[in-house]
C-alpha cells in the first residue's frame, strides 16, 4: 500500500496532528488526502495555531497562521476532545460558536476536513490501547 510523507513536526500542536494523521494509515485516508492540495489552519484557542499543508502526498507543519488558508477551524482544547470522545457533536459545536469556521461555505473543503480530522481524532479516541488526548488520566 501506498503511504503518505508526513513532515515530523516542531511543536507540541504539530505533533499532535501529526499523531491523529499518522494513526489512519488505510487506503481510504490515502485517498482522501492525497492530492487534497489544501492549506487548513487548526487554531486550538488555549495554546495557537497551526497551518497544515498537504500537498500532493506530503502533509507538512508550520506554526502560527498564514494570511491565505482555505479553511480556518478555531476551538478550545475541551471542545476538541469533547468532539474526539463523543461527547458532543462537530455540527452542535458550530452551532454553539465552540467551533468557529472561517471559510464554512467551502462545502467540500469542509466536509473533507471533517472526515480527514475529525473522523481521525475519534478513531484515536476509540483506541482502548493509545489514549493520546485522555484528561485527568493518573500515568504510572
Amino acid at each position: 500500500m501506498k503511504s503518505l510523507l508526513i513532515q515530523q513536526p516542531r511543536d507540541l500542536i504539530s505533533i499532535s496532528i501529526h499523531n491523529i494523521l499518522s494513526y489512519r494509515k488505510d487506503e481510504e485516508f490515502y485517498n482522501l488526502v492525497k492530492d487534497w492540495n489544501k492549506t487548513l489552519i487548526l487554531n486550538i484557542t488555549d495554546l495557537y495555531p497551526v497551518t497544515v499543508i498537504f500537498e500532493g502526498e506530503h502533509i507538512n507543519f508550520e506554526p502560527g497562521e498564514i494570511k491565505k488558508a482555505d479553511l480556518k477551524v478555531s476551538m478550545s482544547i475541551q471542545t476538541m476532545l469533547d468532539v474526539a470522545y463523543k461527547r458532543l457533536n462537530p455540527i452542535w459545536a458550530v452551532l454553539a460558536r465552540k467551533i468557529k469556521i472561517k471559510g464554512i461555505f467551502k462545502v467540500g473543503v469542509l466536509l473533507k476536513f471533517m472526515n480527514i480530522f475529525l473522523k481521525s481524532m475519534k478513531m484515536v479516541a476509540e483506541e482502548p490501547n493509545i489514549n493520546y488526548y485522555e484528561l485527568e488520566k493518573e500515568t504510572t
